[in-house]
């Protein structure tokens, strides 16, 4: 399986693209095409190069950008790469790790270990059930015992009963927000933290109860993007388009599980994602500007920032298709000579990880996969090609070329390598702090847009 996909993969580089022209079914020219078996190559044997034991957990799992730390997030799209090149040994330790942390905690932390008072946008169920149908072996057993984590950790995003770890409540029944459940000596402590390594614009000097309330929204926001201009800096009166449809996926994964499982309905699934995808149409819809977007439920009003995130209703299936039309020609709004960027400029004028400067590897991967299902192949191949060539790029001459030492290396990059994010300008973004290398879901974006363009 392995040979398979690569020698597929190594195929599209000689006979899709050659020399420097780039596929007639794409509009834009591939740069160093010759390069991306390299590439290739590099990211099939890097994998377990990435991969640790922490004495904690139940089983090895792969660390994507720092060592010691098993993101939450990011785990989705570390596991699309894993899976392609055959290491569904590491893709289902990934899993069995989540699920050791739900039956430990009661939901999956941001990072293992230093972000255990919030969650992050919750992606399990969907990882858990494309490893399930993409696995050579359908083992149910295992697929019962990912079920009843599922089940745990969507009663952690949708419980009402006061008996709960976070609360996601809003006054719109059967939608939820995002929260945490840090104490107030955690929000002073995070406060100080990122005022100090990220929003260096604002003041340490200030009282305690600003603190407290600031950093409520802070810790708040870092459960969704880490972070993001969408919510005005108060994400806890907004609907979050991602969540909600996150959450409709889950609904209708519980569904499939039961279904394969012969376990007699618990609940009617189906009914309760659809339920959801109606009030998601009917609060987070904006007509007038063609977008989903984040819904402000204390204002009554959108919000004044549309992100990437409003793709995701088209990524889990339910956007009506005169929605995804004209999501499709409205992405112009985020595109760049980079990518696509995670949202528009900001009336607040701040420069954040989720902001129009940034280019992340995943957003490019979702935003194909949210398009081709629709039909849109030229919009998702251009997309593709972009993100192919802002890795390319920098993979041969990557910029800048010094960055002020961070986690590792001596200031001065080197040629043969992928990065976490990049920026609009194609260059690797050392915003906030200098990029990292990574594999992960830089590898696997790769991974995706070659397939997209050759298909």
């Amino acid at each position: 399986m392995i040979r398979n996909f690569l020698a597929r993969l190594l195929g599209l580089c000689m006979l899709g693209v050659v020399g420097m022209q780039c596929t007639p079914r794409c509009d834009i020219e591939a740069i160093h095409p010759e390069k991306w078996p390299e590439i290739v190559d590099y990211i099939q044997r890097s994998w377990p190069d990435f991969t640790e034991k922490d004495p904690v957990m139940p089983a090895p799992y792969l660390y994507g950008l720092n060592p010691g730390t098993l993101y939450y997030w990011d785990v989705y799209f570390h596991n699309e790469g894993l899976m392609r090149c055959g290491y569904w040994d590491i893709a289902r330790g990934n899993l069995d790790c989540m699920i050791f942390e739900i039956d430990s905690i009661g939901f999956i932390p941001t990072a293992l270990h230093w972000g255990r008072n919030r969650s992050q946008t919750p992606f399990f169920s969907h990882s858990v059930r494309r490893y399930y149908e993409m696995s050579p072996v359908k083992d149910t057993a295992w697929l019962r015992k990912a079920y009843r984590a599922v089940l745990k950790e969507y009663e952690f995003w949708t419980n009402e009963n006061g008996n709960r770890i976070e609360d996601h409540t809003t006054p719109i029944a059967g939608l939820q927000r995002y929260g945490h459940c840090a104490d107030s000596a955690e929000l002073v402590e995070f406060y100080d933290k990122v005022v100090f390594y990220r929003f260096k614009g604002l003041s340490r000097d200030i009282p305690v109860e600003e603190k407290l309330s600031i950093g409520d929204q802070m810790m708040a926001e870092s459960e969704c993007q880490d972070f993001t201009p969408r919510f005005d800096g108060r994400i806890k009166d907004f609907i979050p388009i991602c969540l909600n449809s996150y959450l409709v996926g889950y609904e209708n994964d519980i569904a499939f599980y039961e279904k394969e499982l012969g376990i007699a309905p618990t609940r009617d699934w189906k009914k309760m994602a659809a339920d959801r995808a109606a009030l998601i149409e009917k609060y987070c819809w904006n007509e007038e500007r063609g977008l989903y977007l984040d819904y402000n439920f204390v204002t009554g009003k959108h919000s004044s920032v549309a992100s990437m995130a409003g793709i995701m209703p088209m990524f889990f299936g339910f956007a009506p298709k005169d929605h995804a039309r004209r999501i499709k020609d409205n992405l112009s709004l985020f595109d760049s000579d980079g990518g696509l960027v995670s949202s528009e400029v900001s009336p607040r004028g701040a420069e954040y990880q989720y902001g129009h400067t940034s280019v992340w590897p995943n957003v490019q991967q979702l935003a194909i996969e949210s398009l081709l299902p629709y039909g849109y192949k030229r919009e998702a191949r251009n997309i593709a090609m972009k993100w192919l060539n802002t890795a390319t790029r920098n993979w041969v001459d990557p910029q800048p070329a010094t960055y002020p030492p961070f986690k590792y290396g001596d200031g001065t990059r080197h040629p043969g390598f992928l990065y976490e994010k990049y920026t609009r300008d194609g260059k690797i973004n050392d915003g906030e702090y200098p990029a990292s290398h990574m594999l992960g879901w830089a590898g696997t974006a790769f991974l995706v847009a070659l397939e997209t363009i050759k298909n």
